[in-house]
Formats: C-alpha cells, structure tokens, sequence
C-alpha cells in the first residue's frame, strides 16, 4: 500500500523511537490503572468540578472504554465467527445477540454490582470490572453483527478460490474473512467506541436503592455538573471530551480508516490516497518492519496453509466438541434466568403489568419515529457520501467526532432549549434518542457503499446511468446489508437510549416521560427488581418478536439476493 523505504543494517530511526515511548507510556498507564484499582473502596462523595480533577478523570475513563473495547473487539469476533460458520450455533447465537442489544445498560447494572462487589469487597476491583462489563453490554453487539452479517455474504467464488490453494480454517479467516470485513469492522469500532461514551455516565455515576456508587471519571463529572446545572463546568468539560474526540480521530480512526480501504479495493490506490501521514510515519520503522516481516515468514505456513490433512480433521473435532460444550452451557445459563427472572416477575402487581405495557406502547412509538426520521435522513446522506470517496476523506472527522461525542453529557442543554419552548419531554426524547441511534445507520451505510467493488459502478456508467440511477441500482442494493445492520442495530441503539431520553435529572429535579425506558431507570434507581426484571422481560420479548418476524426475513432476503457473486 505504502511506498516500500530501504531499511538499514544497524540504528533505530525516529519511529522506532517513538515507537518505544509508545510501549513505555502504555506499561506506565498499565502500572497507573493498576496501582488506582488495588486502592480501597471509598465512600462517594461531591463529585470534584474542578480543572485540576480533568486529567485524572479523563485517563481513567479512556483506560476503561480502552478494556471495555479490548474484550468487545476479540468476543465479536469470535462469536460473529462462531455463528457464521456453525448452523447450530447461529440459530442460538443470534437470538441471545438479539436479546443482549435489547437488554438496556442499566438492567445489567444491579447483577453485575451485587457480584463483583461480593467478589472484591476491599479494592475498587470490583466496582471496575462492573463499569467495564456495563460499557461492553452497550459496545458488542454491533460490531458482532457486522462480522457476522460480512461473512455470510462473501461472494462464493472467493471462499473456494481460497480454498483451492489448500488454506485452512485460520489462513481464511485472515486472508479472506477478516480481510473482507474490514471496512465495517472499523466503521462498526468508531460506532462501538462512540456508544461507550455514551453510557459512561450511567457507568461511572448510578444509584441503585439506597446506595450511591460513583467512580473517578469524565462521566461522573460531566453527570455532577449536569445534576447541580453548572453550565461552566459542562462547558470545560465538553471542551476536553472535544479535543480528546478530535486527537483520536486524528491518530487513531483516520489511520485505521485509510488502512482498511486496502482491503475494499479492486485496483491499487493513487499517491493522494497513500499518503496518510500518520502510517507512512510508522511504515518507515525499521524495527517495526522487520518484527512483521519475521512473524510472517515464521508462522505464514502454520497459520495459512493446511499440508497435514489428518491433524486438521481432528482439530475440527476438538472445536466441535468444545462449541457443542459452550452452546450447552449458553443454553443452561438461560434456561437458569428465564427460572430466577420468572421468580422475580410473580412478584409484580397486576396494576404494575399495565403500566409497563402502556410505557411499552409509548416507547415502541418513539423507536419506530427515530428509525423513521433516521433512515430519511441518514441513508440518503450515506449513499451520497460513500459514493464520493473524497469526501468521506474530508467529512469523516467530523462525523466521527458529532457521532462520538456522549450525547448524555450535552442533554442538559438541550433541556434548557426544550423548556423554553415548552416542549415536553414526551416529544424532545424522540430527537434525545435519535443520538443514540442514527449513527449506527449513518455509520453502517457508508461502510457499505465504499465496499461496493469500483467496477461495478463502471460497468453502470457505460450503459448511461447518472448518478442517481448508480445510488438507485448499483449502491444500494450492493449495500442493502450493510445497511439492514445499521437499521437493526439503530432500533437497539433506541431502545437502549430510551432509559437516558425518558428519564432525565436536571437542575436537581426530575423529568419523566412515560415510557418502557423510563420505567426501568426508575425501578433501578429504587432498587425496585422484580419490577425492573418485568420491564426489561417486556421489552426483550417485543424486540425479539420484530426482529424474528422482521429483521430476519430481510437479513434472508440479503443473503440469497443481494450477495456481490459474480
């Protein structure tokens, strides 16, 4: 991709220097984060507004959204893997991530505290590990239906010219599969990330009954200034989360971003587009390089090419055996909460059981509103932009940024702008919500487009299509899955963002619209659980109707007829 530089015998050069502040620094923010966690569980106090509180507060919650990445990253790989290729466990697998992205944030909160609190009752262990858990459950599921939905759809003729060369299960997974999901593994990780910001204030800041649990981090401080109404430190706040969101852009998304576009392209990428300046910096290591090179000649033939035919059959089998194990215990698990859920729900009045279905119907209408409007505006903004490569180049910042930015933290001004309008808030959630959620479809349908192979779209315009008639019959159905990912992952982001639109502490006093989503902030933060299991029973069983009965026709319908097979 990059220009080749001629390596030296001896020396290190500039980025091999920076290369090893970077592995320094990372061990350090390793010591940091550990030394922090070993320490006592101290009892919450006025959360600290001040400037010299920015620093800390920001390093811990980018370490825990960084953890929180780490497992959402390696386990949708995994498991996106794991149902594509198992027809088993694809028919387990997706329903259970069906109902994990429609379990909101806050019903795994008091679970996972009761636990580790159990578990770690001396250090702040215990409360991390919940934070970490908390991000994840609003991080994974997008990015294990990207993988997953990509590997499904690879053009047959690609999986067996693969495997005419005698590659095994691992060299196809990283020649072929990840490879081919690249672009939305990226696209999906901008998302994932995005979405951790997003619930960090629940994360780090929550009650559950009686008790106040708070954390060190941007979440509670941004959650305190939004409770006391100091706009100043909302501001500064806002202003640090800004920058921190433009750098990673920068050094990080961008990067990654341009990347991937290797893997998305059909002929090789002019100068403009190879140089990006932070890889080119990195490529002209020399101790970087030649780790690469040596990794690649040493484990190329163990990892790609199958040559021992019988050890591949029997390690086919050990991983069948151990997936029929996992599928068992998955299914055990379940079977155990649907046990202890049901327990829970015969404790609920029969009053209670009506108010929850009429907050289902209120919430149901707002979600369907937001994947309206979404899809409205965000399709056709998508296929426009993935079709001008350029400028995603140029726009792609600045939606990474609007789209990462924790919605959450800016609701207080957008309350202040809805009071004084005196909107209510049963009408302002549908637009609070539509931050939690169109950028999945934005997201998803850009990743799409900028997959859809370039020859095709020249083959279109010999026969005279302009450049709507190439979005209409060429972009579109060639990222028709993508983009049924991002709507159906949009319609989880509603639901979840529904306990943050429907429930909001302004100005220490309460605003409340009637709603599934506020239903379960406030069985939560009163401790309320069999109420709060009914609720979240309630709206798992709704999610799951809509998606069997309706998002998975149309993921069948993606893949018999809108496969890019030659």
């Amino acid at each position: 991709m990059f220009k080749r530089i001629p390596i030296r015998k001896t020396g290190f050069t500039l980025p091999d220097i920076f290369a090893v502040a970077l592995l320094f620094a990372f061990l350090a923010a390793i010591v940091s984060v550990a030394n922090h966690w070993a320490g006592p569980p101290t009892p919450p106090g006025p959360v600290d507004l001040s400037l010299r509180s920015l620093p800390q507060a920001l390093f811990l919650s980018l370490s825990r959204i960084f953890l929180a990445y780490f497992v959402c990253l390696i386990s949708s790989l995994a498991i996106g893997y794991w149902a594509a290729h198992s027809k088993l466990a694809e028919k387990i697998i997706v329903p259970l991530i069906d109902i994990g992205q429609s379990i909101p944030v806050l019903a795994f909160l008091p679970g996972l505290n009761l636990a580790f609190l159990a578990l770690f009752p001396e250090s702040r262990v215990g409360l991390e590990i919940v934070a970490i858990l908390t991000l994840y459950t609003g991080m994974a599921w997008n990015l294990m239906l990207s993988f997953y939905s990509s590997i499904k759809t690879i053009p047959r003729e690609y999986v067996d010219i693969i495997r005419a060369y005698g590659y095994g299960r691992v060299g196809i997974l990283l020649r072929l599969e990840i490879p081919y999901a690249m672009n939305g593994i990226v696209w999906n990780s901008m998302l994932s990330v995005a979405g951790g910001w997003f619930f960090l204030t629940i994360c780090e800041s929550y009650t559950l009954g009686s008790q106040t649990f708070s954390l060190i981090g941007m979440g509670s401080f941004m959650k305190a200034a939004g409770d006391r109404g100091d706009i100043t430190a909302l501001l500064v706040g806002g202003s640090v989360m800004l920058l921190v969101l433009v750098a990673m852009d920068a050094l990080v998304w961008n990067p990654l971003l341009r990347w991937a576009q290797r893997f998305q392209r059909m002929h090789s990428l002019s100068e403009e587009e190879e140089n990006e300046p932070v890889l080119n910096f990195f490529s002209k290591s020399k101790r970087i390089t030649s780790f690469i090179r040596k990794m690649r000649r040493r484990y190329a033939v163990q990892f790609y090419v199958t040559q021992r035919r019988g050890k591949k059959r029997r390690k086919e089998k050990d991983w069948r055996w151990a997936g029929y194990l996992s599928l068992l215990l998955l299914v055990l698990i379940g079977v155990w909460g649907v046990y202890r859920s049901a327990e829970y729900m015969m404790q609920v009045p029969r009053e209670e059981w009506w108010k929850m279905a009429q907050g289902a119907g209120w919430t149901f209408l707002r979600v369907n509103l937001v994947l309206l409007f979404s899809g409205l505006i965000m399709v056709p903004i998508g296929l426009w932009l993935g079709s001008k490569p350029q400028l995603v180049k140029k726009m792609q910042p600045i939606i990474q940024v609007i789209a990462a930015f924790p919605a959450p933290m800016l609701f207080p001004i957008f309350l202040t702008f809805f009071l004084s309008l005196n909107i209510s808030l049963s009408v302002g959630s549908v637009f609070l919500m539509m931050f939690g959620a169109q950028w999945y479809l934005l997201f998803n349908v850009i990743s799409g487009v900028a997959g859809v192979p370039p020859h095709l779209v020249e083959v279109a315009k010999t026969t005279g299509l302009g450049k709507l008639g190439i979005i209409r019959h060429v972009y579109l159905p060639g990222a028709f899955p993508p983009i049924l990912t991002g709507f159906l992952t949009a319609a989880g982001g509603a639901w979840n963002t529904s306990i943050v639109a429907e429930y909001v502490v302004f100005r220490d006093k309460e605003i409340v619209a009637d709603g599934l989503g506020s239903y379960i902030a406030l069985s939560t933060y009163k401790a309320q659980y069999p109420q709060l299991v009914a609720a979240v029973a309630i709206m798992v069983l709704l999610i799951v109707l809509i998606n069997r009965l309706f998002w998975a026709r149309l993921y069948t319908l993606a893949e018999s007829k809108y496969r890019l097979d030659d």
